[in-house]
């Protein structure tokens, strides 16, 4: 058996929290050690190139400028302040009609329109649930069956729970407010998401950032370069982690990887919550992925639109967005991505070819292609993500629960929420997480 390594911590995981943890350790002087599954850094929000050189992402696109102060500037820390900061350009699709996110009802088309009452549209939820009677309220009977019954089933994954009689007005994550005109606020919410949208629902223009070199994976790139190497090593392609669990305590002993054996006194895991509870024995809700086609093209000329995305609500298209990666960094690359979700249960193609030409149909039907359009080079991915995830039975996922590790244990999940995926959201707790972990007093032997 190798020779014990002492370190002052291990991280599980280079995904964005995880090099977050590691860029605070390096820079406190701590000796650790990055341990990471996948090929490269980054995790589920990084780029990657074709065999023909052409970067795209997989995961997040961008990051809202200032809408987390902390996590702007450290990510354009990171980057060594390079990074494109762009106006957002949104639009959503409904009946096949492309508008811009949060429409003025005149901006709608008139089949659409006429769904809404007349008058001021007057949104006065505040952090109430999205039900069906009470947005009916505010946006009309009409409006609001057309959104429950015709735009979400655009989103497979919420058919899934709704089969399975999950309340319908926990569904509308991707739907509400985002399929859903221009209204005003009257109630105050507490809920930075919706504080957000609404400030972008009063017509302030939406401003983000993306890094100069190497995608939005760019980002995890500079923190992997931010890393002090006489402090922090960085594994890649981990394929044996194992953690030695203290008998009858969630205590670790040591950490294995890749034939070598580290003791430090601080393990933080950024990986998931589930693999986490597989590896320490806890009893963890049954969970089914969404599983995610990605289809990214280059084309022949840019596309035939003014928008950076466009998020999709209309289940004749196959789709959930479609984004243009060109349109970041001012560059005339004809580029285009197509993502959709499904059930990993469901019984769905994983073909290329179906994809490619079912995205072509959709994106001509929709005229952001036209007949003059050509397909000059084509990169199809599938993938599991735990974002939209659920329980076996359709029953919403249960949060991650921290508490139920021993008390004691040098084992620490950095903010383990299954709902706080957004990084202007997470950035902030996990690094509130890890400093306060780093400043608590050692046990006494």
């Amino acid at each position: 058996m190798p020779e014990l390594e002492a370190l002052d911590a291990v991280v599980v995981g280079a995904n964005i929290r995880g090099l977050i943890t590691a860029y605070l350790l390096s820079h406190l002087g701590y000796r650790a050690v990055v341990l990471e599954k996948g090929p490269a850094v980054g995790g589920a929000d990084r780029s990657f190139e074709t065999p023909e050189g052409t970067r795209f992402e997989i995961g997040l696109h961008v990051l809202d400028y200032m809408r987390s102060e902390i996590a702007t500037r450290l990510f354009t820390h990171v980057v060594g302040g390079e990074v494109h900061r762009v106006q957002l350009e949104r639009a959503i699709v409904l009946r096949n009609e492309i508008m811009p996110y949060a429409p003025k009802p005149s901006e709608m088309p008139e089949s659409l329109r006429e769904m809404l009452p007349s008058g001021e549209l007057v949104d006065d939820l505040g952090d109430e649930a999205p039900t069906r009677e009470r947005l009916s309220v505010c946006y009309g009977r009409a409006f609001t069956d057309f959104i429950f019954d015709e735009v979400l089933p655009s989103y497979r994954c919420e058919n899934r729970h709704r089969a399975f009689g999950v309340d319908e007005s926990r569904l509308l994550g991707n739907v509400y407010p985002w399929m859903f005109p221009r209204a005003r606020r009257r109630a105050k919410t507490g809920d930075e998401s919706r504080t957000f949208h609404d400030r972008l629902r009063a017509g302030i223009p939406q401003e983000i950032l993306y890094p100069k070199e190497g995608g939005f994976g760019g980002f995890a790139e500079g923190f992997l370069r931010n890393l002090d190497p006489e402090r922090i090593e960085v594994l890649t392609n981990v394929d044996d982690l194992h953690l030695e669990i203290e008998p009858g305590t969630h205590t670790v002993q040591w950490a294995g990887a890749k034939g070598r054996r580290f003791r430090a006194r601080h393990y933080f895991w950024a990986a998931s919550w589930t693999l986490l509870c597989a590896e320490v024995g806890i009893s963890c809700q049954d969970t089914a992925t969404d599983r995610v086609v990605l289809g990214s093209f280059r084309l022949n000329k840019p596309a035939i639109t003014r928008y950076h995305e466009l998020l999709i609500g209309d289940p004749q298209h196959q789709m959930n967005r479609v984004f243009f990666p060109g349109l970041f960094r001012a560059a005339t690359d004809p580029l285009m991505q197509v993502e959709y979700a499904f059930p990993r249960l469901e019984d769905r193609p994983i073909d290329p070819d179906h994809w490619l030409t079912t995205w072509l149909e959709n994106t001509r039907r929709l005229g952001i292609l036209d007949a003059e359009h050509r397909v000059e080079e084509f990169d199809f991915k599938t993938f599991c993500m735990h974002y939209n995830a659920f329980g076996m039975e359709g029953e919403p996922l249960s949060d991650a629960d921290p508490s139920l590790l021993r008390e004691g244990s040098n084992l620490h999940p950095i903010t383990p929420s299954l709902a706080n995926l957004n990084l202007n959201g997470h950035v902030p707790r996990d690094i509130r997480t890890v400093i306060s972990i780093l400043a608590e007093p050692p046990p006494v032997d």
